[in-house]
């Protein structure tokens, strides 16, 4: 599915859910503070931010996509309007499925320094905890150039 479809698909299934989230434009990549080559970014409001609510969140951006699909999507604050020059909270988070012919899905939660990973599985997509991972998830703000600069 195209990141612009996926973004609107998410935005209705974003106004219905039980922790109400947004979405940006597909516009993602090369943005400093971004989970690294997120298909969209998906807003939370600072308030709603939790543990459980990320979960939450994921477990229905998991179900709306279902099983069979291939997403990377990463989720953030917001508190204002966004756009493709607006850097991500310090605060992230990233749904993967990128297999789809596995039915596992991870989500990595930023934690200081690593990502705390849960792992789930369709058709239940019951979050479990899955240890730490030190895989650098977000790029640093002095890391993306332009092509120019290059």
């Amino acid at each position: 599915m195209e990141a612009y479809d996926l973004a609107r698909k998410l935005a209705y299934a974003g106004r219905r859910c039980t922790v109400p989230f947004m979405t940006g434009p597909e516009y993602t990549n090369g943005v400093p503070g971004v989970p690294v080559l997120s298909m969209l970014r998906i807003f939370l409001e600072p308030d709603q931010w939790s543990e459980e609510n990320v979960q939450k969140v994921a477990r229905e951006i998991a179900r709306v996509l279902g099983p069979t699909e291939q997403f990377d999507v990463g989720i953030t604050l917001s508190t204002h309007a966004y756009g493709p020059d607006v850097a991500a909270a310090g605060l992230t988070a990233r749904l993967m499925k990128l297999n789809p012919n596995d039915a596992t899905v991870l989500l990595r939660v930023s934690q200081g320094i690593g990502d705390r990973v849960y792992r789930a599985r369709f058709p239940r997509l019951q979050f479990e905890d899955a240890g730490e991972d030190f895989w650098q998830s977000i790029y640093a703000p002095e890391s993306i150039k332009l092509s120019s600069q290059l």
